[in-house]
């Protein structure tokens, strides 16, 4: 088990996602002090319907944009491992919680990632993402197919949700052929940008 201060926000984060935040409050200005000096994680964890979902993902700073006189920061967090939180309580005034991480994710049919691996790449090429298609399609594990891909958080909350990585690939596959059976449909670009 692992204790990781928690900051509780409108929004789901996966891993391999990169997130903006503007830190002002003191004591999230403290946690983001923390977390750089000791290069340790936080966890950003969704509020749903005013409770605090009980699932979320680590983050490290990986790029501060501004550290303004007053303490505030200009930041770029980088999600990186799923967590349930096991317990958790305020510590002056910041939730703190007991983590487990979720098992890394391992590929067990790659029927299916080969599956995904098709779609992405159908989806780039509709959405005329041309440009190094060889490094955006270095991915295997569930979560990378997602970065850059606008989501809505009942959807990301979803995929959180889902404990192992077959699932998370299944879940993938529909949501791109959805997708893409819609993109062919509607000639209007109304779809999440990649």
């Amino acid at each position: 088990m692992y204790t990781i201060p928690l900051f509780p926000l409108n929004m789901v984060v996966l891993p391999f996602e990169q997130v903006p935040l503007h830190i002002f409050e003191p004591r999230y200005k403290k946690m983001i002090d923390e977390s750089l000096k000791n290069n340790t994680p936080f966890g950003i964890v969704s509020k749903n319907n005013g409770s605090v979902d009980s699932i979320g993902c680590s983050l490290k700073v990986t790029k501060i944009i501004n550290h303004y006189k007053s303490g505030e920061y200009d930041l770029i967090a980088t999600g990186d491992k799923c967590f349930q939180v096991i317990e958790r309580s305020k510590v002056n005034g910041l939730w703190v919680g007991n983590i487990e991480y979720m098992k890394t994710p391992e590929i067990e049919d790659k029927n299916i990632l080969k599956s995904v691996q098709n779609k992405y790449l159908e989806l780039l090429i509709k959405l005329k993402n041309e440009k190094n298609f060889e490094f955006l399609m270095d991915k295997d594990i569930s979560f990378q197919f997602l970065t850059g891909i606008s989501l809505p958080i009942d959807i990301k909350r979803s995929i959180l949700m889902l404990d192992n990585e077959t699932k998370r690939l299944v879940y993938i596959n529909d949501l791109f052929q959805k997708i893409l059976s819609q993109k062919i449909q509607n000639t209007e670009n109304n779809f999440p940008e990649a």
